[in-house]
């Protein structure tokens, strides 16, 4: 799956048609209290809201411990990592710096560094390198961590013992210690299994179709002829070279030519041009045909894969895209509730503990009523529209309806209301006219 997803052109674009829909350039949270259940007033939410939002800002752009990317790239790499490899590994750590506004931090862990040491392989407890409580659930995770001399040259895995790992409980008290996440598709399953494996062959098999006939088209272009030669004339030419593949088979003759170029045979020379029927007239709806089936097994439309329109009219793109955003919003919502809620509260967590947030004197302890205080509506890449006069007067009248509110259709849109609400009164007051007070 991981090679596919590096070198084919369609398994890559049904991994990046989902990370880039369903994350881009990373979900933002806007802070939602309920206030009546902290049992402080609307105002001081309004206030504690901000405050939280601007500690996740200073955040997130050291969310790497290695200090490469922010928190949006980390969602990225890790949607890509669970649809390419089957499951998200991610690691919360306390980086000890003194620059950074807090000391929580993550790394990104390659999958298959999780694994069983060689000398735990018999442990009933331990299975594909998860270690098992008696309840069933994980306790601790075994991550491959040779020494730095031995990833020089080739490590054979079931050469590793237990000394060659770094056992990571999978819980440090009320906060996780490792990020394992992956889509469950069956009751007992352990470990992830990736997107592309149901459609794996069709995905292997379209690409070396299509290499074939690609090859096929450059021999073909390349203008082989085959020279007949006349009865009574069987001496060729001096510009034709003899081969033999040993002395006792006859000499076959040959003759190379510059590209675009044609020689004009000398008497009693017939030329023959080597044709081929490659491809067959079909063969674009064949292609159709497979990649259709390939969209399928990843649960995208066809048109998303192949990024092809050219087929459709109004009513079958929006059909297509809609039924696209149903996953692009299945892995969104999955990746806020087990992977950014609960970074979102770690930080929120730490800021408090560290004097970064203040919190109302009526209000509850952080540990008294942490889910309220990490309550968030999480903001991701906007929809779009095919036809946006259309689907912009069927969003006012879902409003005007009651049936959707402005910060879900901003929200859908990748907007912020209260960003949006504050800007929008900057700009009245911009464009207002002093004699009138109006807006123009």
């Amino acid at each position: 799956s991981a090679d596919l997803t590096a070198n084919d052109w369609a398994a890559s674009s049904a991994v990046n048609a989902i990370t880039t829909n369903a994350v881009g350039q990373g979900l933002q949270p806007q802070s939602e209290l309920d206030w009546e259940r902290l049992g402080i007033s609307e105002q001081e939410a309004l206030e504690l809201q901000d405050a939280i939002e601007r500690v996740w800002e200073d955040w997130v752009p050291t969310a790497d411990v290695r200090g490469m990317m922010h928190f949006g790239d980390l969602q990225y790499l890790g949607l890509r990592s669970m649809l390419r490899q089957g499951e998200l590994l991610h690691v919360p750590v306390m980086a000890c710096d003194p620059l950074r506004p807090l000391s929580l931090a993550l790394q990104a862990v390659q999958p298959s560094r999780l694994m069983t040491p060689s000398d735990k392989r018999f442990s009933p407890s331990i299975r594909d390198g998860i270690e098992y409580g008696a309840a069933g659930s994980p306790s601790a995770y075994w991550l491959a961590t040779p020494p730095p001399a031995s990833l020089g040259s080739f490590v054979s895995p079931s050469s590793l013992t237990s000394r060659d790992f770094t056992r990571i409980p999978a819980r440090l008290g009320h906060r996780p210690g490792v990020f394992h996440l992956f889509r469950h598709l069956d009751e007992e399953q352990e470990r992830g299994v990736p997107v592309l494996s149901p459609g794996m062959n069709l995905f292997r098999h379209l690409s070396d179709s299509l290499d074939n006939e690609l090859l096929s088209q450059v021999i073909t272009s390349s203008l082989t002829m085959f020279i007949e030669l006349d009865e009574g004339n069987n001496i060729p030419p001096d510009y034709v070279h003899a081969r033999r593949k040993s002395a006792s088979e006859p000499p076959r003759y040959y003759q190379s030519v510059e590209s675009g170029t044609i020689m004009y045979g000398n008497p009693n020379e017939r030329p023959h041009m080597l044709e081929t029927s490659s491809p067959s007239p079909n063969f674009e709806q064949f292609c159709r045909f497979v990649l259709r089936s390939m969209a399928a097994s990843v649960d995208m439309p066809y048109e998303v894969i192949a990024k092809d329109f050219s087929q459709t009219n109004y009513s079958s793109a929006r059909a297509a895209m809609l039924e696209a955003w149903k996953v692009f919003t299945l892995y969104r919502q999955w990746l806020v509730s087990h992977y950014c809620q609960p970074i979102f509260q770690m930080v929120i967590e730490e800021a408090w503990l560290r004097g970064k947030l203040q919190f109302p004197a009526k209000a509850p302890d952080f540990y008294d009523a942490p889910r309220l205080y990490s309550s968030a509506l999480w903001i991701g890449p906007a929809r779009g529209y095919v036809d946006p006069v259309k689907e912009v007067n069927a969003v006012c009248k879902e409003i005007d309806y009651g049936l959707k509110t402005r910060r879900e259709a901003l929200a859908e849109r990748g907007r912020d209301l209260d960003s949006v609400v504050k800007q929008r009164k900057r700009e009245g007051s911009l464009f207002a006219d002093p004699a009138t007070e109006k807006v123009q």
